[in-house]
């Protein structure tokens, strides 16, 4: 295990610890029946009925036990201990049936074959070091005809910065649009709520659009359809404001630019 993989594993057990019990999360509200998938999410990817769903990067399976409800067969991988053992008790709690698997997005295991889709949702990517080997995953995971459903940060709101001395607008760029070496940060807390984290560094990697399609054509993918929106679930900078209970979106005055990046792509081969 690379160091930087043992600071954002560190770092996401205590993220799973904290987020099961954060309001930001909705945990509550699963456990008493609701499906809480965000609207994005849960119009993008449609009917999932009968189909066998593989989620990458699930950390603690809200969402996959969400599309469970939909009447999807699901399984959830994560690398995160701590977060797949939370998936499987809540699994438990509820009755509501999934699979859940710890491993490395990168290296998973060989029998997690002929999904119908694969799935992932806001923040999955920029933990990654390698995009070609995450999409080659996702396709290795599907049947031939398969879809891969995509809801992320926009690559261009990962350049920017999100905690300014003074936030301002306009936004100002902090970051390269990709990085090809590993981006250290000191987390200034936890997105999902108040608090100090222990697990205090995280390493991240940023990719541009470009890479992230071509990496899902190299690995046989037919990009099928892309959307840029103006929102995201939670406060990617601090200059942005609640727009509803799922959302977070631009100021009034701030320069139109896009906060999230969709993609639906079907494995060819």
């Amino acid at each position: 295990m690379s160091d930087y993989t043992r600071t954002n594993l560190a770092y996401w057990n205590e993220m799973a610890r904290r987020h099961v019990e954060s309001p930001g999360y909705r945990t509550a509200a699963f456990q008493r029946g609701d499906n809480i998938l965000d609207p994005i999410v849960r119009d993008g990817i449609g009917d999932v009925h009968g189909k066998r769903l593989l989620h990458l990067q699930c950390h603690f399976g809200l969402d996959t036990l969400s599309l469970a409800r939909m009447g999807a067969e699901v399984t959830g991988l994560d690398f995160s201990d701590d977060a797949i053992a939370i998936a499987r008790r809540l699994s438990r709690e509820t009755g509501v049936n999934g699979t859940f698997v710890q491993s490395n997005v990168l290296t998973p295991p060989a029998d997690l074959k002929d999904f119908d889709i694969v799935f992932a949702s806001w923040g999955a990517i920029c933990w990654i070091h390698d995009m070609d080997a995450w999409m080659r995953t996702a396709a290795n995971a599907l049947k031939p005809g398969g879809r891969l459903f995509f809801a992320e940060a926009h690559p261009y709101l990962m350049t920017l910065d999100d905690y300014p001395p003074v936030p301002t607008l306009p936004f100002t760029v902090r970051y390269d649009w990709e990085s090809g070496v590993p981006l250290e940060l000191e987390n200034q807390g936890d997105y999902a709520g108040p608090g100090t984290l222990e697990a205090h560094r995280n390493v991240v990697f940023l990719h541009g659009t470009a890479s992230i399609l071509n990496a899902a054509i190299a690995a046989g993918f037919r990009i099928d359809g892309i959307a840029e929106g103006n929102r995201i679930p939670w406060q990617g900078l601090q200059q942005l404001i609640r727009e509803d209970d799922d959302y977070w979106t631009l100021p009034p005055g701030a320069p139109s630019i896009p906060l999230s990046l969709i993609i639906n792509a079907t494995k060819l081969r």
